[in-house]
């Protein structure tokens, strides 16, 4: 009987293999037979075959070929399909599990077809999970037991700054107000909350995951993912939870940073040598001001603090806003309402992409869980935008405006496939077309992935109104124009406030609060360092952003944390700051790089790219390469430190 079973088990294993081998793009089943087996002539024998071979991957938000695509050659991809099935059922455990930086380039270059610069590779080694802190100091020194490093939160940045950290040998603390790991993840359970960036690119990098069950996660899913994670790298222990921090100031007679907290309604102090803010730059809900907005008897919902035990069915329902939530929540709530309106300000663009809502292929899922570096290389093809640009969507090409009045050629072509599909999906419904069609330049706002939502719009209990929501009634709202409609549940879809740590009471040297700093405009350098305050560490801060998903940027940068610590041991440090010269050089590069971006010259488009003050603080103006680069380790000359005190 058991010889049996196991014969069924060897059958549905064979059978997946060749069913999941035929559909496995044949550029990653090649790069995998060369794990399996060890042989870099394969490169050789069959990669002519694939000259010419538009390659997977890239950007959602990038426009795609629309010519007709040359296929490989037939034969070549019959024999790397079956020498990869042969290997797999003879041994499937691969010969070659990291290929050296010369064969990476080889196989790298094959992957994305075309050649790659010293960055480049550095950086797609890292995403790919090949290598760990590229370009990094080489350490000679081990961290003290008192080398404490005190991380605040504990959402996907925190994650990783504790496990990077950790693995680097800091003694970390990590605290999290919640109850459980996640972030923003765990805080956002409105309907249909989703990840807007493919899953295999918003995994991190030392814990890739293969068995995502859609192409874009869910929140709940991505939740759970950050909480295997840290039970993976066994952080929990260093996690204090229900912990919520209030503001810091730093000692200069101990030389550390004093952290005030509280707990359980008591105020707890920490000490740290460091400090790691981990907290994002979206953290605070934003609430349009309303009049009477207490006079509504119906539920009010924000998808900031979405009430789970609120029963939304069957209530006709207002959404406010257009941004990438509320096309989530709209979505999401169609089914379950007896109407829904959409209120709009303005509409965004909306950019195709069919596996938004899907799971993933069931046979592609068996590759990525069973071939060897299946995994690795499909997210490697997914960094090529970011791992290849030499600019950003938002740049202005001087001669491209001459020429044409647009902004350049790769926003141009990301704007008409996304109008493209705006007219394709709203054909027959012309009122619909003109509501959701923006006048703005691409990418001066954040554009969108489609989850369903112009489906949404197109139903016959669901109104799309352009307007401003002014007041509320018991059962109705009221626009700026007088227009009244009748609703008996309110949701908020009104997205987050640009506040970098504007609720915190945060002191640097001299007793200088970081806010009187950042008034009126936030700054730092390399969006992560600001003069004063000594060994204080700052992710997704001011002028980081955009250049890349949050992953890539979270791992980037505690990189950086990681480098300027390791500095500081291995030189006997007692701090590290940056100077008021470097930050201010650094600021005055980004200002001017930002004035020839769509950011500034924007059009119509209003939204959280831009500070109150018309200043961009939230994007960095050039590609993510090159902020990776940027990032390796940091240019002593830009710091002022002082040495550790003799016993």
């Amino acid at each position: 009987m058991a010889e049996a079973d196991a014969a069924i088990v060897d059958n549905n294993w064979a059978d997946r293999l060749l069913s999941s081998v035929d559909r496995l793009d044949p550029v990653v089943a090649l790069l995998a037979l060369v794990h399996l087996t060890g042989d870099r002539s394969l490169l050789s024998k069959y990669g002519p075959a694939f000259d010419g071979v538009p390659r997977a991957g890239g950007s959602s938000f990038s426009a795609k070929a629309q010519q007709a695509q040359k296929a490989p050659d037939a034969a070549a991809v019959a024999a790397i399909r079956a020498r990869l099935i042969a290997e797999m059922e003879s041994n499937p455990v691969p010969v070659l599990e990291n290929p050296g930086p010369a064969l990476f380039k080889q196989m790298a270059e094959f992957a994305l077809d075309r050649q790659l610069t010293e960055d480049a590779l550095g950086m797609g080694r890292e995403a790919a999970g090949f290598a760990v802190g590229v370009g990094g100091i080489e350490s000679t020194k081990v961290p003290p037991a008192d080398f404490e490093v005190l991380i605040i939160g504990a959402g996907m940045m925190g994650i990783i700054a504790a496990v990077r950290l950790k693995a680097a040998g800091f003694n970390i603390r990590v605290i999290e107000r919640n109850t459980g790991v996640g972030g923003t993840w765990f805080n956002n359970t409105y309907p249909n909350v989703a990840v807007d960036t493919p899953s295999v690119e918003y995994s991190i990098s030392f814990a890739q995951n293969s068995s995502w069950s859609k192409y874009y996660p869910r929140g709940g899913e991505y939740r759970e993912y950050l909480d295997g994670v840290a039970r993976k790298y066994r952080i929990f222990d260093q996690i204090d939870f229900e912990t919520e921090f209030t503001g810091c100031r730093w000692d200069a007679d101990a030389l550390q940073w004093v952290v005030s907290t509280m707990q359980g309604g008591e105020e707890v102090t920490y000490r740290a040598r460091a400090v790691v803010m981990a907290l994002g730059f979206l953290t605070r809900p934003s609430f349009p001001e309303v009049e009477g907005l207490d006079r509504f008897k119906g539920p009010v919902q924000h998808g900031g603090y979405w009430d789970d035990s609120v029963d939304l069915t069957g209530k006709n329902i207002v959404v406010v806003g257009t941004g990438a939530s509320s096309a989530q929540i709209s979505t999401g709530l169609a089914d379950r309402a007896s109407h829904v309106t959409v209120l709009q300000r303005q509409p965004n663009y909306m950019m195709p992409d069919p596996r938004v809502m899907q799971n993933v292929d069931p046979d592609e899922l068996w590759a990525l869980e069973n071939i060897p570096f299946v995994t690795q290389w499909q997210r490697l093809q997914w960094f090529s935008s970011m791992m290849t640009r030499t600019a950003t969507p938002a740049q202005i090409d001087p001669e491209y405006r001459a020429r044409t009045g647009g902004v350049s050629e790769m926003n141009e072509g990301a704007r008409r496939l996304s109008i493209g599909y705006l007219e394709q999906k709203f054909a027959e419904r012309p009122d619909l077309m003109e509501k959701v069609r923006p006048d703005f330049p691409f990418f001066s706002k954040r554009p969108i992935l489609d989850c369903g939502y112009y489906d949404t719009l197109l139903r016959d209990d669901v109104d799309l109104v352009t307007g401003e929501l002014n007041s509320c009634e018991e059962s109705a709202i009221v626009l700026s124009d007088g227009r009244r409609i009748e609703c008996d549940a309110l949701v908020l879809a009104t997205g987050y406030s640009l506040e970098y740590f504007a609720e915190f009471d945060i002191k640097g040297r001299d007793d200088v609060a970081l806010q009187d700093l950042w008034n009126p405009v936030p700054y730092a350098y390399k969006g992560m360092e600001v003069p004063g305050f000594p060994n204080f560490f700052i992710t997704a801060g001011p002028n980081s952003g955009l250049a890349s998903s949050h992953t890539v940027l979270a791992e980037q940068q505690v990189h950086y944390v990681t480098e300027c610590l390791k500095h500081m041991v291995e030189d006997d440090l007692a701090t590290i700051e940056v100077t008021e010269q470097a930050c201010a050089d650094f600021n005055e590069m980004l200002q001017e790089r930002l004035e020839n971006t769509i950011w500034m010259q924007s059009g119509s488009a209003h939204g959280y790219y831009r500070h109150q003050t018309g200043k961009i603080v939230l994007a960095f103006p050039g590609p993510n390469v090159e902020y990776w680069k940027m990032l390796r380790r940091p240019e002593i000359a830009d710091y002022a430190v002082e040495p550790l005190k003799a016993g």
